[in-house]
């Protein structure tokens, strides 16, 4: 991806013209809906020269689209140097696995304190994690949960979080009145959905559910615990292999 994944382009003094002209288009914010559910989550590192294709779509809308819903390791650490604004909600939630705790699941928790006061973290339990066909050995319950623990404590983050097991995919999303927000990836959007659906049944307010943007490495593709334990990238997304 080259010049594209460093996002050189951004530099440009008419790179924020391009994103105001690509953002009063009308149909953007169903083009961009549209590769957030749909296209990113079967093809996450799609070009923007494929993208514009496969929309017909100007290549300016395809890279506003792509720089959205997709950040690389260096936008993430800007974001994480960034001071949390106040948040606008008392109770967050994301869940996870959590194997190997990478940039893509900072983005994801950083969003949850970026809405909640407080963030619930669901961590999937040895039982949960079996059935979910992993391809590689997922550690112990207790170890994900004290690695994921030193990674909040490091970031100052502790004190806000609070860390309970999924026994299921839901969690107490679906019976909690008091959890307001939660934040998922582009895979796991459609669990967000299915939650709504139980909590309209229940006779509970749906959820305000946002999509955390997509970290990639630097070949591009989804920084994830599999990709870590396969030896293809680290945690920060450096490429190690290609394998």
């Amino acid at each position: 991806m080259g010049a594209l994944l460093e996002k050189t382009f951004k530099h440009d003094p008419l790179w924020r013209i391009l994103v105001e002209t690509v953002k009063s288009i009308p149909d953007f914010e169903a083009h961009l809906i549209e590769v957030r559910d749909r296209i990113l989550p079967r093809k996450p590192d799609i070009s923007a020269e494929e993208l514009s294709r496969q929309l017909s779509i100007t290549l300016g809308e395809a890279l506003v689209i792509l720089d959205e819903l997709r950040k690389t390791p260096r936008e993430v650490e800007e974001e994480l140097s960034k001071p949390i604004p106040e948040p606008g909600y008392e109770l967050a939630a994301v869940g996870g696995t959590f194997s190997r705790p990478h940039y893509g699941h900072l983005m994801l928790i950083l969003m949850g304190l970026r809405f909640g006061e407080k963030l619930l973290i669901g961590v999937t339990t040895d039982e949960l994690a079996k059935k979910l066909g992993k391809r590689y050995p997922v550690p112990s319950f207790e170890e994900r949960v004290q690695r994921l623990k030193s990674v909040l404590r490091e970031r100052g983050w502790i004190d806000k979080c609070t860390l309970i097991p999924l026994n299921d995919p839901y969690g107490p999303t679906i019976i909690d009145p008091s959890i307001r927000v939660l934040v998922t990836s582009p895979f796991t959007y459609f669990r967000g959905l299915e939650i709504n659906e139980i909590r309209s049944h229940k006779g509970l307010d749906p959820l305000r559910i946002f999509v955390c943007p997509l970290v990639v490495a630097w070949d591009g593709k989804p920084i994830s615990s599999t990709r870590i334990f396969l030896g293809e990238v680290d945690e920060r997304g450096n490429v190690l292999s290609s394998h």
